[in-house]
């Protein structure tokens, strides 16, 4: 599975966080996701680190 920028709102803050879906034939809910690293109201951050984590997969 690849790893993807998931958002949500605390509040009125959107953040993100970067995780992956764990069993594609269920349907998406916080027990059917791996996350990693932190919540960041940075996208752009959480989008690099999503890249970095399946480029390094790919390569494996």
């Amino acid at each position: 599975m690849m790893w993807e920028v998931f958002s949500n709102y605390i509040g009125d803050k959107k953040v993100y966080r970067v995780g992956r879906r764990l069993r594609a034939n269920e349907p998406l809910h916080s027990g059917n996701v791996e996350y990693t690293g932190e919540l960041t109201d940075d996208k752009d951050a959480a989008e690099a680190l999503a890249k970095e984590l399946n480029e390094k997969e790919a390569a494996e």
